[in-house]
């Protein structure tokens, strides 16, 4: 029942008939929906809802629930507003329960399991970040933990396949590097683990129903994606795609470096870099840097990516094109995205600027011609950086959230709380309250009919600039979503690094 949620107006004033959509949108602090969990029959007739009087209605959210193997009980998963715990119970199918299996917390959020995996004998196998990295546990039918199947500093990504009759789990994982994941293999009562894809890169996998083979699609940075058909224990059964690109051959391309780049407290930032193809190390090159940044989503990674062509495209005009993950985006582990906890981007932006920093102290680098850009969290994270910090002569920040306040509440509060239990940690995170700071030039991008990070963090922003008489650029396009793209916006983003950068039209000559 949504009824208690505010209505928000996306308005698009570039139809005749000036088209308003009206959606029930909570923002941080703002009404839930009220949520009843029911079960019917197929046949039809009334529901039986399922008793939660032991959650204070409007104070906890439910974010799973399916049928135990029995198909007699359900389970469900339920969490409080804030997300920092998790419950994950069984319920009768004639609405009695639930019965609390088990309670997970950790140090800042709880991530749910995206399902349960049950075994023949009734055990239950789910993943869990208690320990600051995701990672397999095995409980019995009680909830009781029975032992860990995996361990250590690396990310089990996805459950793939149980053997039970050879006491096999498959899964994806880093344990061999943090920006490639690969699939593994280890028995069920734990002990070694295997890796079943061998090349360097990033592996997808799909296995078959029986778990007799899987189709391995891979790349890494230098090679374009290709697909093998391997059986269960990793042999190659053939070769599916070899997808050579030969197009690239035409093409006169810079090269494209992957690093670390150690900080002051000893973390290793995964980065990257592209330079143009004619590098000359004795000169000075200006700098564009791209982020995302937000918690658990690291842009670093070992694939080929298109061949980076975008990157390609602006290292030709003279300009280095710099990539970097922050801790809380690095894809480390729980552990490193809770570093942003009730303060998105503090810490973002101090990895980046120790980046920054490091990338300057580079003698072919110029430190007065460093560039930014990101959309959605990475547009908040280039309109935060240019409000925070002096290190970069402009940035394009692309349908940013400007204040917190005005997002969603199952993703905001999830890492920051509600403004009522944390409202320093909003005002420190805010740009719209730093708009006096701004320092470099500003360009500002946004969908006029954005439904997910509205409009109004843009013009927000726009006000408090215009109010400290901040110089900045802006373009709406009217119809235009969460996503953006097109002719015009690419030749107003290139023309407007081109400007920040001071690149000329054409290389100088020699």
């Amino acid at each position: 029942d949504d009824a208690p949620v505010p209505e928000y107006a996306v308005a698009n004033d570039a139809s005749r008939e000036r088209d308003v959509e009206l959606t029930r949108y909570p923002r941080a602090g703002e009404p839930n929906p009220t949520v009843k969990l029911g079960i019917v029959s197929t046949a039809g007739g009334p529901a039986r809802w399922i008793d939660l009087g032991e959650y204070t209605e409007g104070a906890y959210v439910i974010m799973g629930a399916g049928w135990m193997p029995d198909s007699e009980r359900i389970y469900l998963f339920v969490q409080d507003r804030a997300q920092t715990w998790l419950d994950i119970g069984t319920a009768s199918r004639r609405g009695a329960g639930p019965r609390r299996l088990l309670r997970e917390t950790t140090e800042a959020w709880v991530e749910p399991p995206e399902t349960l995996t049950f075994l023949a004998d009734g055990d239950i196998l789910l993943t869990s970040e208690r320990t600051g990295w995701k990672h397999l546990y095995l409980y019995d039918k009680d909830g009781q933990l029975k032992r860990p199947v995996t361990e250590g500093q690396w990310e089990v990504r996805g459950l793939q396949h149980v053997d039970e009759e050879a006491g096999w789990v498959y899964f994806t994982g880093t344990r061999d590097s943090h920006i490639a994941e690969h699939l593994y293999r280890v028995k069920l009562t734990g002990g070694e683990v295997q890796r079943l894809t061998d090349a360097t890169g990033q592996h997808g996998v799909h296995m078959s129903p029986n778990g007799k083979y899987f189709v391995d699609t891979w790349s890494n940075a230098s090679t374009p994606t290709q697909a093998v058909l391997r059986a269960a224990g990793g042999t190659k059964v053939r070769t599916l795609d070899t997808n050579p690109v030969y197009a690239r051959e035409e093409y006169t391309f810079g090269s494209y470096e992957q690093f670390q780049i150690e900080t002051s407290d000893g973390f290793l930032l995964e980065a990257g870099l592209v330079k143009p193809p004619d590098f000359d190390s004795s000169r000075k090159y200006p700098v564009w840097f791209t982020t995302y940044a937000g918690p658990h989503s690291p842009s670093i990674s070992d694939t080929w990516q298109g061949g980076r062509t975008w990157d390609q495209m602006l290292a030709q005009m003279g300009a280095i094109v710099f990539h970097c993950d922050p801790r809380p985006a690095s894809g480390k582990g729980a552990c490193s995205a809770w570093t942003a906890y009730r303060q998105l981007g503090v810490q973002e932006l101090k990895d980046i600027e120790e980046a920054i920093r490091w990338l300057t102290s580079q003698p072919y680098v110029d430190g007065e011609r460093i560039g930014m850009s990101g959309h959605s969290y990475g547009g908040f994270m280039t309109a935060y950086a240019l409000t925070h910090s002096t290190l970069f002569a402009g940035g394009i920040a692309g349908a940013p959230p400007t204040d917190w306040r005005f997002y969603d509440t199952i993703y905001t509060e999830r890492y920051m709380d509600t403004p009522q239990n944390n409202p320093d940690g909003y005002d420190r995170t805010s740009v719209v309250k730093a708009a006096k700071d701004l320092h470099g030039r500003l360009l500002l991008i946004h969908g006029g009919i954005d439904d997910n990070v509205h409009l109004q963090n843009t013009f927000a922003l726009v006000d408090a600039l215009q109010r400290e008489d901040k110089p900045f650029q802006l373009m709406v396009y009217p119809q235009s979503r969460h996503g953006i793209w097109g002719m015009h916006y690419n030749r107003l983003t290139v023309d407007f690094i081109r400007a920040v950068l001071q690149l000329l039209d054409e290389p100088a000559a020699d």
